[in-house]
Protein backbone atom coordinates (compact mmCIF):
# COMPACT_ATOMS: atom_id res chain seq x y z
CA UNK A 1 0.00 0.00 0.00
CA UNK A 2 1.04 3.23 -0.82
CA UNK A 3 0.24 6.99 0.36
CA UNK A 4 0.00 8.30 -3.26
CA UNK A 5 -2.48 5.93 -4.29
CA UNK A 6 -5.15 6.66 -1.31
CA UNK A 7 -7.75 8.98 -0.92
CA UNK A 8 -7.23 12.17 0.78
CA UNK A 9 -9.22 10.48 3.56
CA UNK A 10 -8.01 7.41 3.65
CA UNK A 11 -4.41 8.79 4.36
CA UNK A 12 -5.88 11.52 6.63
CA UNK A 13 -7.33 7.71 8.85
CA UNK A 14 -4.07 5.84 8.63
CA UNK A 15 -2.58 8.85 10.10
CA UNK A 16 -5.36 8.83 13.06
CA UNK A 17 -5.37 5.18 14.10
CA UNK A 18 -1.25 5.59 13.80
CA UNK A 19 -1.66 8.53 16.67
CA UNK A 20 -4.25 6.39 18.11
CA UNK A 21 -1.38 3.63 18.41
CA UNK A 22 1.13 5.56 19.68
CA UNK A 23 -1.20 7.29 22.55
CA UNK A 24 -2.02 3.71 23.89
CA UNK A 25 1.68 2.78 23.84
CA UNK A 26 1.80 0.70 20.97
CA UNK A 27 5.05 1.79 18.56
CA UNK A 28 8.54 2.01 19.13
CA UNK A 29 10.06 4.36 21.69
CA UNK A 30 10.67 8.18 20.12
CA UNK A 31 8.29 7.57 16.99
CA UNK A 32 6.37 9.97 15.83
CA UNK A 33 3.24 10.41 13.66
CA UNK A 34 4.73 12.10 10.23
CA UNK A 35 3.60 11.89 6.70
CA UNK A 36 6.83 11.39 5.33
CA UNK A 37 7.09 7.73 7.15
CA UNK A 38 3.32 6.96 6.13
CA UNK A 39 4.23 4.55 3.29
CA UNK A 40 6.42 2.59 6.15
CA UNK A 41 3.49 2.30 8.40
CA UNK A 42 1.15 1.14 5.45
CA UNK A 43 3.54 -1.34 4.24
CA UNK A 44 3.31 -3.36 7.64
CA UNK A 45 -0.33 -3.28 7.11
CA UNK A 46 -2.22 -6.66 6.05
CA UNK A 47 -5.41 -5.49 4.53
CA UNK A 48 -5.52 -4.17 1.12
CA UNK A 49 -5.65 -0.09 0.28
CA UNK A 50 -9.44 -0.97 -0.82
CA UNK A 51 -10.42 -1.91 2.94
CA UNK A 52 -8.52 1.01 4.14
CA UNK A 53 -10.87 3.55 1.78
CA UNK A 54 -13.57 1.57 2.54
CA UNK A 55 -13.18 2.41 6.13
CA UNK A 56 -12.42 6.08 5.17
CA UNK A 57 -15.90 6.63 3.66
CA UNK A 58 -17.93 5.16 6.28
CA UNK A 59 -17.66 1.21 6.05
CA UNK A 60 -18.28 -0.28 9.56
CA UNK A 61 -17.21 -3.46 9.17
CA UNK A 62 -13.78 -2.50 6.96
CA UNK A 63 -13.32 0.15 9.95
CA UNK A 64 -13.35 -2.75 12.38
CA UNK A 65 -10.94 -4.89 10.27
CA UNK A 66 -8.92 -1.39 10.41
CA UNK A 67 -8.67 -0.58 14.25
CA UNK A 68 -8.56 -4.35 14.91
CA UNK A 69 -5.47 -5.16 13.10
CA UNK A 70 -4.13 -1.96 14.13
CA UNK A 71 -4.69 -3.48 17.87
CA UNK A 72 -7.01 -0.63 19.23
CA UNK A 73 -10.11 -1.07 20.13
CA UNK A 74 -13.02 -0.92 17.84
CA UNK A 75 -15.17 1.34 20.12
CA UNK A 76 -13.88 4.87 21.29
Amino acid sequence: MNKSNLSDEARTLALQIWQEQLDCGLGSPGETVTDDLLDEWLANRVYPAETLEAAARGDVAALVLVRQEAGLPIFR
